[in-house]
This record gives C-alpha cells, sequence and structure tokens, in this order.
C-alpha cells in the first residue's frame, strides 16, 4: 500500500513549552554562530573648559578611539579608553556586533563647580537617536549617574568672609553611592537596539537654555571653576561575534 507524505513531514517538531518562543533557524551572514550576548556599558566623552561659554552640540558616539577631539574652549587630543570604548568608524558600531540598550546615565566629574553642574544638568538638552528615530528627549537632569562616590561635609564654623568658607559644603554629583538603579531605564521588552550599519548618535545640546548661552564658572569663583568633563553611558546587552 502506498502511503502518500504530508506537505508538513519536513517541518521540525518541538515541545509544547516551545510554542510561539523565537528559535535561531536561519543564520545571521553577520553573526554566523549566533553571537555571544554579555552585560556591557558603551561610553564617550565630551568637555568644557573652565571660564568658557558652552555654545556649541556635543555629537557623542561619533568619533572612535584614537581619533582627534577637541573640548569646547580646550586643547584637542586623542581619544583613548579613558575617553570612550568605541572602536571602528565613529557613528556605527563595529561589524558583527549589537547593543540592546536598557539604561542611560550621565557621569560627571565630581571636581565640575555646582553652578556648572546645575547648568548641566536643567539647562541642558539630550537627545538619543538611532537612525532617524528618537529614543530620549529631555533635560539632562532625567539621566541620573547610578553608582557614584559621593562625600559630604559640613562646616564647624561660619566664616566671616566667602573665602574662609570656601571648603565647607558638599562635593557634587548626579549619582549616590550604593544606588545601583539610580539610572534612567528603558521598559523591559522595549530596548532601543543598535545594530550593525546603523548610524546613532547621543546629542548634547546646551543652546537653547531660556536664559541663552550659559559659561562654565572661572577659577576665581567660590569654589572655583574647573571646566566640565563627562561621560555618557549607554548600559545594555551585548551581542559580539564568539571568538
Amino acid at each position: 500500500m502506498r502511503v502518500s507524505s504530508s506537505r508538513f513531514d519536513r517541518l521540525p517538531t518541538i515541545d509544547a513549552c516551545e510554542v510561539g518562543r523565537p528559535r535561531l533557524r536561519l543564520r545571521n551572514p553577520v553573526l554566523s554562530d549566533g553571537g555571544e550576548v554579555i552585560d556591557w556599558s558603551l561610553y564617550d566623552f565630551f568637555s568644557v573648559a573652565l571660564n568658557t561659554p558652552f555654545n556649541a552640540s556635543q555629537d557623542l558616539f561619533t568619533q572612535p578611539q584614537g581619533a582627534s577631539y577637541t573640548p569646547v574652549g580646550g586643547i584637542t587630543f586623542s581619544k583613548s579608553l579613558l575617553h570612550t570604548n568605541l572602536e571602528a568608524t565613529g557613528g556605527q558600531l563595529p561589524n558583527g556586533y549589537k547593543l540592546d540598550v536598557q539604561a542611560m546615565r550621565l557621569v560627571v566629574d565630581q571636581h565640575v563647580q555646582y553652578g556648572d553642574l546645575l547648568n548641566l544638568l536643567f539647562n541642558t538638552f539630550a537627545d538619543f537617536k538611532i537612525g532617524q528615530k528618537d529614543y530620549f528627549q529631555g533635560p539632562y537632569a532625567n539621566l541620573p549617574g547610578g553608582v557614584g562616590a559621593v562625600l559630604s561635609s559640613a562646616p564647624d564654623v561660619v566664616g566671616a568672609t566667602a573665602a574662609a568658607n570656601i571648603n565647607n559644603g558638599p562635593a557634587n554629583s548626579n549619582g549616590m553611592a550604593g544606588n545601583y538603579r539610580g539610572v534612567y531605564s528603558l521598559s523591559a521588552g522595549l530596548e532601543a537596539s543598535i545594530t550593525y550599519g546603523q548610524n546613532f548618535k547621543f546629542t548634547v545640546n546646551p543652546t537653547i537654555a531660556e536664559g541663552g548661552i550659559w559659561s562654565t564658572a572661572p577659577d576665581t569663583a567660590l569654589p572655583p571653576g574647573v571646566g566640565i568633563r563627562a561621560w555618557q553611558h549607554l548600559d545594555g546587552m551585548w551581542t559580539r561575534p564568539t571568538q
């Protein structure tokens, strides 16, 4: 007796618990083995010299390691791992890599003068874009730094002059020590995915404050201005080729 075969005979068999769950059936031409996934933080750096108008937007993640960077009002230098861990060409991930962004945070050098920190947080606009789509827009104050070293102090005696109180008061930080989840997190399942070949950038725009262009404090201020050094982090799941 001849038995006719069904057109479904060639389909793979799955268990009931696998119904509705995605499975890697086809090979990605870039990640031929499916890749390796780890936790990762992609970061980039920007800086403003002391006593300087912050009058130019900063497009972060557009200059990789080794590229020349000129701080606002500062001296040009080559970026190292202290400034960014972005490789390959600026504005894109290396071949075969992907980042599913789950959180964003701003880390500010704690030597920054408190007036400069407040201007950075409340008079500066931030915009995270992948391709032509925005995934975050708002004042920089919305992006806390998560873990940060915080040292607070208070004067025993209030001096008669401003100079006598130069060392009295708290250190400045946009993160609290031990607050490991003090970051701007995206909703579960709504990660912002950056895939190989996509353009992305994080723009820091200080030019639209209602009071106009603001300047960093001079070294004659109390406490003295030192300028601004800051790092923008994109935290998430990092997919890379298996070595």
